[in-house]
């Protein structure tokens, strides 16, 4: 069975093949043409006639210029094809890299692709290192990322919604807009992240660390959390409906808990 590299080769092959045999094709046509019509062309000394006629051949000269604008117009038609292969190329890096803690190579085709905003849905690398990596506006929904250390990582406007997150290492990162709804973040770590305006609807945050993160406008609905910590969050205009296991103990921990957004359960507490 032909890889996706030797497919490419032979087909790449086979266009060089047409290519020539196409350009030959049409000299010759020109020149015959040519020759009928004006049959006056004067040669040199021992000069050979094909290139002579070609060296006089007003035609030819006209499509030297054209044939430049060919392949220009050709080099872009190509391009989703070179891209194509880029993109399989860089899936061959990141799935060669699956169980290992540390590849450089992994974290720079994850950024190229997402540079091409190709889904990386589903994506696996548990335990992975991906600090400081840019995958902003990633489409990284049912990711499995448990273990991995994504402290310093650019996951802005992001869609980690049913991401499998457990344990994960995201300190000082920023998921500014990004969409958590349904992820199990449990026992994951957000000290110093920038959380603002993320949407944790549904999701399972069960000890997660959200200690000095910035939780400006984020929207807590229907989660528990048992075992979280908000030592020293911002909560100004933090949105809390329908949660449970939030003590007033808790709240109180926290920077700026009195701008919070509670439902009715929870003002009554905090009253």
């Amino acid at each position: 069975m032909l890889t996706m590299s030797s497919k490419q080769q032979k087909r790449s092959f086979k266009r060089i093949l047409i290519a020539i045999g196409g350009t030959t094709a049409l000299i010759g046509l020109i020149l015959a043409v040519e020759s009928i019509l004006d049959g006056t062309k004067t040669c040199q000394p021992r000069e050979f006639w094909l290139f002579c006629q070609m060296r006089q051949s007003v035609l030819l000269n006209i499509l030297e210029g054209f044939s430049i604008l060919v392949a220009v117009w050709l080099f872009f038609l190509e391009a989703p094809e070179r891209d194509k292969q880029a993109h399989y190329e860089a899936w061959k890096t990141i799935d060669s890299a699956h169980g290992l803690r540390n590849s450089y190579a992994r974290l720079q085709a994850l950024q190229d692709l997402n540079s091409d905003r190709v889904p990386l849905r589903g994506f696996t690398a548990p335990e992975a290192d991906l600090s400081g990596i840019d995958l902003s506006g990633a489409d990284l929904s049912h990711a499995y990322l448990s273990g991995a250390d994504l402290s310093n990582a650019n996951l802005s406007h992001a869609n980690l919604s049913h991401a499998n997150l457990v344990e994960t290492k995201l300190n000082n990162a920023n998921l500014t807009n990004s969409l958590l709804t349904g992820a199990d973040i449990s026992y994951a770590d957000f000290i110093e992240a920038n959380l603002q305006l993320v949407d944790f609807v549904g999701a399972n945050i069960i000890g997660a660390n959200f200690v000095r993160s910035n939780l400006a406008q984020a929207y807590f609905g229907d989660v528990n959390f048992n075992e979280c910590r908000l030592n020293d969050a911002n909560l100004q205009k933090t949105k809390f409906f329908g949660v449970e296991n939030l003590s007033v103990k808790q709240i109180e921990t926290a920077k700026n808990w009195s701008e919070g957004i509670y439902d009715a359960k929870l003002l009554t507490k905090l009253r």
